[in-house]
């Protein structure tokens, strides 16, 4: 008797494997705002921290989000390069708008770190760069002035639904800008200056130094490169 065989199924036709969301920065202070939306923490199968990189399997199914970030460019240039070897689908690193400060100059350390980095999350064919301002709750939180910035609720939905309108389909500027008052005259007054006097010194800013830790030291956050980034995102985007 002739037994009939099932022929063999057509693995192509299958289904996708349904997609892992990670994120690689679990402590930084984004991710943590995020994490307490309860969408976004179901949504991602799991966090972990920059020192887990070595010991966590990545499966080529993963989409990574990239909140980690260093001071020490070696150390984010290891972290790609990781995600790279590991063959996940697709790399999702989370870029700052003060990046467009390093185009100035790069007198100011994050700024020109975080631009390297974007700059080699590019360089592989699955790495997308999602660019965002200063994150904030509530727009209590941001400093007085013109701001660039994103709220937690848009990153969240982002996380949810991503899309990728720009750069060939591989980056988002997810930042929009948020005017604050002044906290009175004065203040009003020392910002005005001090936009003055950063915008003169052109690629040597950080002559400013003493003066933004005396800015620091009474609570007006609107100095350094967050002046000049958020100055120059919005003066090509009104």
């Amino acid at each position: 008797m002739t037994v009939a065989h099932s022929p063999s199924p057509d693995l192509t036709s299958l289904p996708d494997t349904p997609r892992r969301e990670v994120v690689v920065g679990k402590n930084s202070k984004v991710w943590r705002g995020l994490a307490g939306d309860a969408r976004v923490a179901g949504r991602v199968g799991v966090a972990i921290g920059h020192g887990e990189l070595g010991s966590f399997a990545f499966a080529a199914n993963d989409r990574v989000w990239v909140f980690s970030y260093s001071r020490d460019e070696n150390e984010n240039t290891a972290l790609l390069k990781r995600l790279e070897n590991a063959g996940v689908a697709e790399v999702v690193y989370l870029s700052s708008s003060s990046c467009r400060v390093a185009s100035r100059t790069t007198c100011y350390e994050y700024p020109r770190v975080k631009q390297k980095a974007e700059t080699q999350a590019l360089a592989f064919d699955a790495g997308k760069v999602l660019t965002i301002g200063l994150v904030y709750a509530d727009e209590s939180e941001l400093p007085a002035g013109d701001n660039v910035a994103t709220s937690l609720a848009e990153l969240a939905a982002f996380m949810l639904a991503p899309a990728w309108p720009d750069g060939q389909g591989r980056r988002k500027h997810l930042l929009r800008p948020v005017s604050r008052p002044f906290s009175g005259p004065l203040e009003k007054l020392l910002y005005r200056a001090y936009g003055w006097a950063i915008l003169s010194l052109r690629r040597y800013p950080c002559v400013l130094r003493p003066v933004d830790l005396l800015l620091r030291l009474a609570r007006m956050r609107w100095y350094g490169y967050v002046y000049l980034s958020n100055r120059l995102w919005i003066s090509t985007t009104s």
